[in-house]
């Protein structure tokens, strides 16, 4: 047995060496690494995704260390992408991690360099509309967008994909932006980022359940409800 056998030993009695190998070929680019990112990056990482893009110019700050569980004390000051790149690379040696310090809505430049690394989908992990906007804007056809969200204890994902689903824009026409920070507690940061990782490897097998539905949860009491989207 050879160290990837090893490493996915579980991954791969799970679900087998031709989805395994499915995962090492997929480069996916994880849109924000902060509570929602850097869990899904660590997710996709242990997974055994072959390549990652971590794109964030946040720095790690106090009220981050309540969700974002790739930062400690230790951590602040410094640049998340690079924090984060650093300590998913220690996991193991199966994923390339690439860290892009840069901020999507002020860098028109940054589509073009973004492309040249062929990813095949996006998990939207940003804390806000105006930006996923942006980043919407990266979608073809043949590439897929998991989007997650949080407040409080609630949280929700879907998935959206150009010609199949209607874009994030159209479902969130007349949304805005909160001035402050959001209240947010880390169980449902780490519950809607598991599931976003989950959502991310099922539309890499080529089956998404989320396209035209809202996965929501309420952590409050428990509850799981779909709603399907017109």
């Amino acid at each position: 047995m050879n160290d990837f056998e090893k490493i996915f030993a579980r991954n791969l009695l799970t679900w087998g060496p031709e989805k395994q190998q499915q995962l090492a070929d997929a480069c996916i680019l994880v849109a924000g690494v902060g509570g929602l990112g850097s869990t899904v990056a660590e997710l996709l990482v242990r997974a055994g995704f072959g390549r990652l893009l971590l794109l964030d110019a946040g720095i790690v700050d106090e009220p981050d260390l309540n969700r974002q569980i790739q930062y400690t004390s230790d951590d602040l000051g410094k640049a998340k992408v690079e924090v984060a790149a650093q300590k998913l690379s220690r996991i193991h040696q199966h994923t390339t991690i690439t860290p892009i310090n840069r901020r999507l809505e002020d860098d028109p430049h940054l589509f073009d360099s973004l492309w040249q690394h062929k990813f095949i989908g996006i998990a939207d992990c940003f804390d806000n509309f105006s930006s996923r906007f942006v980043l919407e804007q990266l979608l073809k056809d043949d590439i897929f967008l998991v989007h997650g969200g949080v407040q409080n204890d609630y949280g929700q994902i879907t998935t959206i994909q150009p010609g199949v689903t209607k874009p994030l824009k159209a479902l969130f026409p007349n949304v805005e932006d909160a001035t402050s920070p959001l209240p947010v507690c880390p169980q449902i940061v780490v519950c809607v980022a598991s599931m976003m990782a989950h959502e991310v490897i099922n539309a890499v097998w080529g089956t998404p359940q989320l396209l035209n539905t809202f996965l929501i949860i309420e952590l409050s009491d428990f509850s799981f409800s779909k709603i399907q989207l017109q």
